[in-house]
């Protein structure tokens, strides 16, 4: 008996097959263009992610030679945010508008002016941002009336590849939670907004939760893809409400650190906890009847990427030379320098800053050089800064009461055995590693698959039999102790930065 996960990322759809005992059978990833016609636009072909799942999951039947009778339930889980637009005919209207896509700032100032901050923060749980997927609807609402003419339905990224492999129009509440149409203390489509905005409610798709049954793979879709026909397909979840249900937080008390090319905290509660400074979103969780609270951080191993490629030629030939790969070669040079770096602290806002400060204008800074700092100080200092923007997330739920007594990590950066002492110390709670094959989008996705063909009788349940922790770290009182000092002259820096940076962006 098998369950599947299918992930719609940002880079590519990834395919998994895993056993109702959380093995891994087989994987699969197909990628895709992304295209960018004009600077900080990011859009995406709906039809070629649903090409490259079709691929993804002939790859996989291909691979282990099972027979597809075998496969149980399937979970969906994908980018949150992204813009979908269909006709009357089910055709895609325009390429989507995805997460990262930056041009509805205009569009964002009018829905927090018209609706105003106390009701978006009442239904939404949000002060509103550029980034929800209504804000995207309106920009084409203003910019291409020609097409917004003809929408008849619109849904996020996952939820195309659901129509195309079920032919069901359907979300589910995590997902939702992005689109700024949600009524997220009572998990359903509010009426309100869609008024206020002159959005016509019957555009939405139907409402699940994520380990509901959505649909079942068609007749259509089975021919395309190999699968068996009437497979039930789980409501799924949002990439990030997805992975964290792949490494089991599902429960208050448990957060997670994701720690990829952005930095994801991630919480769950048990009712909805706003922060009216928009510093935290708050979404409906995955599991039934719970909510969650995350915060972004835009340039997280994007930081030290940038360093990677901009500034560590010789470290690349290094790597080159010893066969090592070169991050490697990175934290042996931080590891000569002392905590603090030599008094240099990093502010990690290469691309703007989602949380806990919403700022497109935001840019990383080094604060603090001197003639004594080399490549040592820089590159602790980017991992130390990293580790500041996560605690100050972490800050801010602790300011609501929410408890965190263990943190989870995972992503690339959650390798790195120097970074994940960094921020042992900095967060001052305990760091569990999870296995590097384990949890993940479509882990989480094929969990919900087994939820909905009944394999599992709940996400708790199925958490409890699948989900595998690993070592523990515990932070060290004097190292944190150290790390106190700094981190509060951090978090005074931006503030005083504000304004300067808008004045940078005007110039």
């Amino acid at each position: 008996m098998y369950l599947m996960g299918i992930d719609v990322g940002t880079s590519g759809v990834k395919a998994i097959l895993i056993t109702e005992k959380g093995g891994l059978e087989a994987e699969a990833v197909d990628t895709y263009d992304l295209h960018t016609p004009k600077p900080s636009w990011f859009e995406q072909n709906p039809d070629d992610w649903w090409n490259a799942a079709v691929s993804s999951i002939k790859q996989m039947l291909n691979k282990t030679g099972i027979d597809p009778s075998e496969i149980k339930g399937i979970g969906l889980s994908g980018q949150y945010h992204g813009l979908v637009i269909l006709d009357k005919n089910n055709r895609v209207l325009r390429r989507s508008i995805l997460w990262n896509d930056q041009r509805t700032a205009v569009q964002s100032d009018y829905i927090i002016n018209k609706v105003g901050k106390d009701n978006l923060l009442r239904i939404c749980a949000t002060g509103g941002a550029p980034y929800f997927t209504a804000c995207k609807l309106l920009w084409v609402r203003d910019n291409e009336p020609q097409i917004y003419e003809k929408i008849c339905k619109m849904m996020l990224p996952k939820d195309y590849i659901r129509f195309k492999l079920t032919g069901e129009f359907a979300t589910d509440v995590t997902d939702a939670s992005g689109t700024l149409f949600l009524d997220i203390p009572n998990r359903k489509w509010s009426d309100e907004m869609p008024r206020r905005l002159g959005i016509d409610k019957e555009i939405l798709p139907e409402l699940v939760e994520s380990p509901e049954i959505s649909g079942k793979i068609s007749r259509m879709a089975a021919e395309e893809t190999g699968l068996k026909p009437g497979v039930p397909v789980a409501g799924g979840a949002g990439d990030q409400a997805s992975a964290a249900v792949g490494i089991g937080i599902i429960e208050e008390g448990i957060a997670s650190y994701s720690i990829g090319t952005s930095g994801v905290i991630y919480a769950a509660t048990d009712s909805p906890k706003t922060d009216h400074g928009g510093r935290l979103n708050t979404f409906c969780h995955s599991v039934p009847g719970k909510w969650c609270v995350l915060a972004c951080i835009n340039s997280a191993a994007g930081s030290y990427q940038w360093y990677q490629d901009k500034l560590a030629l010789w470290e690349q030939e290094q790597a080159e030379k010893r066969g090592v790969k070169i991050y490697e070669i990175l934290e042996e040079e931080a590891a000569r320098a002392p905590i603090g770096s030599d008094k240099l602290i990093f502010l990690p806002y290469l691309a703007g800053e989602r949380h806990p400060y919403t700022d497109t204008n935001a840019r990383g800074v080094f604060f603090g050089l001197h003639t004594g700092h080399g490549k040592a100080n820089l590159v602790r200092s980017i991992l130390e800064g990293v580790a500041f923007s996560f605690r100050d997330c972490l800050d801010v739920m602790r300011e609501h009461g929410i408890k965190v007594n263990e943190i989870r990590a995972t992503g690339g950066g959650a390798q790195s055995p120097i970074w994940m002492d960094i921020q042992v110390n900095v967060s001052r709670e305990p760091i569990v590693m999870m296995d590097a094959n384990a949890g993940g989008a479509a882990f989480g996705a094929a969990i919900f698959g087994g939820v909905c063909a009944g394999v599992f009788s709940s996400v708790k349940e199925a958490c409890g039999r699948l989900v595998k922790t690993g070592d523990v770290l515990r932070p060290d009182a004097e190292k944190s102790e150290q790390y106190d000092k700094y981190f509060k002259l951090f978090r005074t820096l931006y503030p005083l930065l504000k304004d300067s940076y808008r004045k940078l962006s005007e110039i």
